[in-house]
């Protein structure tokens, strides 16, 4: 399901490419700070024999990114998963991404963007499970809007899933993210 949602979004991109391509205006170009947090969903999160397990949990993230244009940006991130935790286990872990966002304005201080990029997750396990660490690498998607402020100060309202968190020890897990953050531009 995730691919068919990661090329649907790939081919709409690359069906507008020549319309992107004329949003390059220097004056747009800037860097951008935020942070933000929301809730996290681990699934599955536990085992399958542990019962009782409470799969939701806060999330935090901070971010940086570059505006090339109007509608491109690229974005390097850290962001806290949150945990997975059940009768004597826990899983915890947490992740850095560098991702590309394409945002298409709706109003002048409202756009819907997509981001698309790489992740590194590390996850450790507690309780039963301690000792485990999982590391890994996968692709990262999601969709928002963001509302701008001023020029300067905006913030977002985000989806965002890292699919396939774990590996051999601990559960292999997709981890989705809805999260508020705020921004501040850099002119």
């Amino acid at each position: 399901m995730g691919w068919k949602i990661l090329g649907a979004a790939l081919a709409a991109l690359a069906f507008n490419v020549g319309a992107f391509a004329q949003e390059t205006a220097p004056a747009t170009r800037h860097l951008y700070v935020g942070g933000g947090g929301g809730q996290a969903e681990w699934r599955p999160g536990c085992p399958g024999t542990v019962p009782d397990c409470d799969d939701t949990n806060i999330s935090v993230h901070v971010f940086a990114g570059y505006q090339l244009s109007s509608i491109f940006a690229g974005e390097v991130a850290f962001t806290n998963y949150g945990k997975a935790n059940g009768t004597n286990m826990e899983v915890k872990g947490r992740g850095w991404e560098a991702s590309g966002l394409a945002a298409w304005p709706v109003f002048d201080w409202v756009s819907v963007f997509g981001r698309l990029g790489l992740y590194r997750g590390v996850i450790k396990g507690g309780g039963q499970l301690a000792g485990h660490t999982e590391s890994n690498w996968g692709i990262t998607y999601g969709v928002g809007l963001q509302h701008n402020f001023t020029q300067q100060l905006g913030a977002r309202l985000e989806w965002q899933t890292f699919p396939g968190v774990g590996g051999s020890t601990l559960p292999d897990s997709d981890v989705k993210i809805i999260s508020v953050s705020a921004l501040w531009h850099f002119h």
